[in-house]
């Protein structure tokens, strides 16, 4: 491989910044839900086709996967068929009213691109743009996921993956800003670095009557606040004090006077584990303390757990090997170690079929007032962090292929 790639590289994030730019608000103006994405598959098929790769159009209902295939030759036939590196984009909004006052502001009332995923887009777009002309340094196969509906549980990475599209793939990569971090920087974090969530559903059904007479009852008010108190020591006296996890009750539901003790309480909830093992036993649990509680106040329980997304594990391995591309292409000082979160991805899905790592970019800038976290109406990106994502994404393609 030439050794000057990565100047290369950083030279063409530089040649097609502007179309990032506009392709990003392009997508940021016309923001599209869960697998509604029916405009942004089609700009982002229309796009890559035109940049002269292969498209399959409606993966997973609204998703693209795209091929480029390099002229490399290096390396028996049969490893070259074998090198295929995945580079993930997700592609939907969220239901949010967006408040940034931008002149390419949502023109869709209700939703909004407000984590990102317009600019992640963009930057895998301006990724193919950068790789379709350097296709003499890819020994392989880059191809390139665009899914639909990273908000909406169960996410569109099962359907993406039941579909085929890590059939044959080595290595997977992804990307996701991060409001925290300077823009153009990069961040990486070995092992689990976002968590599973559940969602909990429990209904405590007691005996209703007069608020006066509350021995003639069994009262679900009572019986819930025992439920959540003790909930709460699923993770004080249950989890590791060494090990990470959450459970939050977050809506309560029941009684409709002052005088009557109602027949049943709903609650509503997140459960958020680091560990596979753990999350399990916590299932396992919650239905022990309910049911117990329940039993001994004579009251009844509904339990019903809906499993969310699965811990996300980077590859330990693929982790320092991202690192270490982005210190070659970027230098030390615009690499951080990114923190562990308790918020949830469904690229974990993919992690777990295929080693690679998920990281961070930085879009924050203190001197434009950028700022606002993402899931905020006032969020939004320092473009220029784009320049960065999208150098990134190829030289980690064109590096992980020339490995083998």
């Amino acid at each position: 491989m030439p050794t000057d790639i990565k100047h290369r590289i950083n030279a063409l994030a530089e040649k097609y910044y502007p179309e990032m730019v506009r392709l990003r608000r392009t997508i940021h103006e016309n923001p599209e839900l869960a697998f509604a994405e029916f405009a942004t598959s089609a700009l982002v098929a229309d796009t890559l086709e035109k940049t002269g790769l292969s498209v399959k159009r409606g993966v997973a209902r609204t998703g693209v996967v795209a091929s480029l295939h390099g002229n490399e030759t290096g390396g028996t036939p049969a490893l070259q068929a074998t090198r295929v590196v995945a580079l993930r984009s997700d592609m939907d909004a969220l239901p949010i009213q967006e408040a940034t006052g931008l002149p390419f502001a949502s023109k869709n009332p209700g939703k909004m691109h407000a984590c990102g995923h317009d600019s992640h887009t963009a930057i895998g777009l301006g990724a193919a743009m950068i790789l379709s002309e350097l296709k003499d340094e890819i020994s392989g196969e880059v191809r390139f996921l665009f899914q639909p509906s990273e908000e909406l549980v169960p996410g569109g990475a099962p359907y993406m993956i039941e579909e085929g599209a890590l059939d044959g793939v080595s290595k997977v990569f992804g990307l996701h800003v991060l409001s925290q971090a300077d823009a153009g920087t990069v961040g990486f974090c070995p092992g689990e670095m976002m968590a599973s969530a559940d969602e909990l559903y429990i209904t405590i059904k007691g005996k209703s009557g007069h608020g006066a007479r509350p021995h003639l009852t069994v009262d679900p008010i009572v019986v819930t606040a025992e439920v959540i108190l003790a909930l709460q020591t699923l993770i004080s006296r249950n989890l590791d004090p060494f090990a990470h996890g959450v459970i939050s009750i977050c809506s309560i539901h029941g009684g409709f006077a002052p005088n009557i003790v109602p027949p049943e309480i709903k609650l509503i909830g997140t459960l958020r584990s680091m560990s596979r093992e753990w999350r399990r036993f916590a299932h396992e649990r919650i239905h022990e303390i309910v049911n117990g509680i329940c039993y001994s106040a004579r009251a009844e329980a509904e339990i019903r757990i809906e499993s969310g997304y699965p811990v996300l594990v980077n590859d330990d391995a693929e982790t320092a090997f991202a690192d270490s591309c982005a210190r070659e292409l970027f230098g030390d000082d615009r690499v951080f170690r990114a923190e562990r979160l308790m918020a949830s991805e469904d690229f974990a899905y993919y992690l777990e079929k295929v080693p690679g790592t998920f990281y961070r970019l930085g879009i924050r800038n203190e001197a434009q007032g950028i700022t606002a976290d993402i899931h905020n109406d006032h969020f939004t990106i320092d473009e220029s962090s784009m320049k960065a994502g999208a150098a990134m994404q190829a030289y980690l393609a064109i590096r992980a292929l020339s490995q083998g």
